[in-house]
């Protein structure tokens, strides 16, 4: 995985800013990435027991760096989408032999074994998701998949966690709603994800509501020197919860999406042969 992260920061450079996430290999704290890893090696496991090594394509891809790596398990093509121009460029230059899209629109239907859409859905709002993942699905291939994750923020005081971009959050009976609509033939399920990366303590379950909203008014105040400050103030975040406990175990687990208290979320549509 290394080498793919490397790639994706060495073509990003240090002027390039991404002010709405999705650069993975960007993030600042290892508890972000880890969590985007763990949501990747599930779509690839699950590929890989279905038999899945022709394509891949991942929407809402960012720089591209862990679809990579997928891909280069797999043996599979790569195909990224992601609207932002300067994202594109990226990923052009680190994965120079990516097929890098502008929209969906130019990925033909029904070509692709696996499909993602890693933490995208919850960008989108609740009266588009539909037309959203019935487009996703309609570019997987018969027996293929879909795989997408999203954050279940339902643990957050007041059912949010302020973070200003996640206009759509959907808990767990809501994301298997939402797939079930746009797939209403296939196969679905939603898993649950724990582990330290997903783990949603007392002190963050009240306090990252309050920090995300007073980001979002001060954030466009402080105009350029936004992003700097945020990169140390995430790693603090993240020392102090690394040593304010409890212990946990750093693997993650999958789990019916019913059981335990993880906040990830990963649901899969098989599209059988027949559809």
């Amino acid at each position: 995985m290394q080498p793919y992260l490397e790639a994706a920061r060495t073509a990003l450079g240090r002027g390039y800013v991404n002010y709405e996430g999705g650069d993975v290999g960007g993030h600042s704290t290892e508890r972000s990435l880890f969590r985007h890893v763990a949501n990747y090696l599930a779509a690839a496991d699950l590929a890989q027991t279905a038999g899945l090594h022709d394509s891949v394509l991942d929407v809402g891809s960012g720089t591209g760096a862990l679809t990579a790596w997928v891909a280069g398990r797999l043996g599979a093509e790569l195909h990224l989408v992601d609207r932002d121009p300067g994202v594109r460029r990226v990923a052009l230059s680190a994965f120079p032999h990516a097929h890098v899209h502008a929209t969906l629109d130019e990925v033909p239907r029904a070509t692709v074994g696996l499909v993602t859409a890693m933490e995208v859905i919850e960008h989108i709002s609740p009266d588009e998701q539909h037309t959203f993942v019935t487009a996703l699905v309609s570019r997987v291939e018969p027996g293929g998949l879909l795989v997408v994750s999203t954050p279940d923020e339902s643990g957050y005081t007041g059912g949010s966690s302020g973070y200003a971009p996640h206009i759509g959050c959907l808990d767990a009976p809501g994301l298997q709603t939402v797939l079930q609509n746009a797939a209403p033939t296939a196969q679905v399920t939603v898993w649950r994800l724990e582990g330290d990366p997903f783990h949603l303590g007392r002190v963050r379950r009240l306090v990252q509501p309050v920090a995300n909203r007073l980001w979002t008014a001060v954030g466009p105040l402080l105009g350029p020197v936004a992003h700097r400050i945020a990169g140390p103030a995430a790693s603090f975040a993240d020392l102090a919860r690394t040593h304010a406990g409890p212990e946990l175990a750093p693997e993650v687990r999958a789990l019916p999406a019913s059981e335990g208290s993880g906040t990830g979320l990963v649901g899969v549509v098989h599209v059988g042969a027949g559809q």
